[in-house]
C-alpha cells in the first residue's frame, strides 16, 4: 500500500514530542508499506539527515516555512473565519508542489501531521482517504494562555483567538476519516466543543522501552531533571515556575540542588533563567539517557501546553522517579502514589521532591510501578502498531487492499 505523509514536522533527528511521534509512526508503516514523505524543514533542521530517513521512506520534497510577514493576507486574516496564522503561512506554490506529488504518487491513503497544514489536502484530494494527526486540542493550548494572561487585553485576544481557532479546528477535523489525537482529554475537548466531530481516535504518545534500561539509573546526590526545549513556550513557563516558586525553598534544604534542563533553546530570552545558580541549561542532547540515569528525580511542574508529554514516559522507561502536576502528566493512565507523585502547588511540589530524595524506598516503588506501565501501555511497538492498524482499516473502508 503506497502511503503519502504530509509532516509539518521534520522528524530526525526524533529530538521533540512531535518529531518522535512521527519518527515512530513513519517507521512502523514502512515495515509493510511505502511510506512517501513531504516535510517542512524548522531552523534546526539538517537536510542531510534526509539519508537516515531514506531508511523507512521516500523523502519527496522539502519545504521552507514562510517566515512571518506582516502582509496585507496577514492583516485580512483577522477577518476571515480561518485562524490570521494559518492564512498568512498558506503558500499557494507548496500547495501546488503536494497536488502535483500526490497526483504522481497516485497514494492509497494521506495522512497530515498537525493540523496547521491540513489545508494543503483538505482543498483537494477529497476521493482519496485521509487521516490526521492532530498532536493535541490546539484551541485548548491557546485556552489556557487566556486563564494564565496577566492583562485583561492579553485574556480578550486569547479568548477571541481560541474561539475562532477552534470552529476551524472542529471544521478541518471533519474533513478527514479519522483523527488521531494523543490524549482522551483532547478528545474529549475537541467532542464536547463541537458535538459534530466523531472521528476522533486516541492514540497514546509513548517510549522505545528497549532503548532505555532502567537498571543503569545511578542518581547523582541533589540532582533533577527537566527534559524539554526552551524554545517551547510552555516548557519556558514551567521552568521559570520552577524558579520562582520552587527552588529557592527547595535551596534551604539541599543547597547544592541543580536543575538540568535538557533541549534547545535558541532564540529564547534565558535572562530570567541563567541567573539561578540551581539552574543549568544543556542544549541539545543527542543521547538523554546519561542525564536521566544520572538524576533523583525528573520534574514536569507544566501549567500550559496540551497533549500528551513525551518526558514522563521516557523518564518513566528511564527508571527515573517523576514529580509532575495533574496536567503534566495528561494522558497517561497513572496513578498518584503507586507510579508518580502528583503536586499541583508550589508547597506541594517541594514536599514531593524531598520526599523521593530522602525516601529511596519510595522512589524505587515508583520508579518499577512506572517501567512496568509504559511496558504494558506506552511502548512505541504497541502505539505505533496501534496507528499501523487505523491506517489500514481506513484504506480497507475505501476499498484499498492494504
Amino acid at each position: 500500500m503506497k502511503i503519502y505523509f504530509l509532516s509539518y514536522w521534520f522528524p530526525y533527528p526524533p529530538d521533540n514530542g512531535s518529531r518522535i511521534r512521527v519518527f515512530n509512526f513513519i517507521k512502523a508503516l514502512s515495515v509493510e508499506h511505502e511510506v512517501y514523505l513531504t516535510t517542512f524543514l524548522q531552523d534546526d533542521s539538517d537536510p542531510g539527515n534526509v539519508e537516515t530517513l531514506s531508511r523507512f521512506c521516500k523523502v519527496v520534497s522539502l519545504h521552507s516555512p514562510k517566515p512571518p510577514q506582516k502582509s496585507s493576507r496577514s492583516y485580512l486574516g483577522l477577518f476571515s473565519k480561518r485562524p490570521r496564522s494559518v492564512v498568512d503561512n498558506f503558500d499557494p506554490d507548496i500547495y501546488d508542489a503536494i497536488q502535483k506529488t500526490i497526483l504522481k504518487i497516485n497514494p492509497d491513503v494521506i495522512v497530515v501531521s498537525m493540523v496547521d497544514i491540513a489545508e494543503y489536502i483538505t482543498f483537494g484530494n477529497s476521493d482519496v482517504p485521509s487521516i490526521l494527526i492532530d498532536h493535541n486540542c490546539e484551541f485548548g493550548v491557546i485556552q489556557r494562555k487566556a486563564e494564565f494572561a496577566t492583562s485583561l487585553l492579553a485574556k480578550l485576544r486569547y479568548e477571541m483567538s481560541w474561539r475562532k481557532y477552534a470552529r476551524w479546528e472542529a471544521s478541518i477535523l471533519r474533513e478527514f476519516d479519522k483523527v488521531v489525537m494523543p490524549t482522551k482529554e483532547d478528545s474529549l475537548k475537541m467532542e464536547q466543543f463541537s458535538p459534530g466531530v466523531r472521528n476522533i481516535h486516541v492514540i497514546p504518545n509513548a517510549a522505545d522501552t528497549d532503548h532505555f534500561d532502567p537498571s543503569k539509573w545511578s542518581p547523582d546526590d541533589n540532582i533533577l531533571v527537566y527534559n524539554g526545549a526552551l524554545s517551547y513556550s510552555a516548557n519556558l513557563d514551567s521552568v521559570l515556575y520552577y524558579k520562582e516558586k520552587i527552588y529557592p525553598y527547595l535551596r534551604k534544604i539541599y543547597p547544592n540542588i541543580k536543575l538540568l534542563v535538557t533541549g534547545r533553546y535558541d532564540n529564547v530570552n534565558i535572562d530570567l533563567i541563567s541567573d539561578c545558580p540551581g539552574i543549568k541549561l544543556t542544549g541539545f542532547v543527542e543521547d538523554i539517557r546519561d542525564i536521566l540515569y544520572g538524576s533523583q528525580v525528573c520534574i514536569v511542574p507544566l501549567r500550559q501546553g496540551g497533549g500528551m508529554r513525551l518526558k514522563i514516559p521516557e523518564a518513566m522507561a528511564a527508571g527515573v522517579p517523576v514529580v509532575s502536576t495533574s496536567m503534566g502528566a495528561e494522558g497517561l493512565k497513572c496513578v498518584h502514589e503507586k507510579h508518580l507523585l502528583i503536586a499541583d502547588t508550589p508547597d506541594e511540589f517541594i514536599t514531593a521532591i524531598k520526599r523521593l530524595m530522602d525516601d529511596k524506598s519510595l522512589a524505587d516503588t515508583l520508579r518499577r510501578n512506572a517501567r512496568q506501565l509504559i511496558e504494558e501501555k506506552y511502548s512505541w511497538k504497541t502505539n505505533a502498531g496501534l496507528f499501523v492498524e487505523l491506517v489500514e482499516s481506513v484504506a480497507r473502508n475505501n476499498g484499498v487492499n492494504s
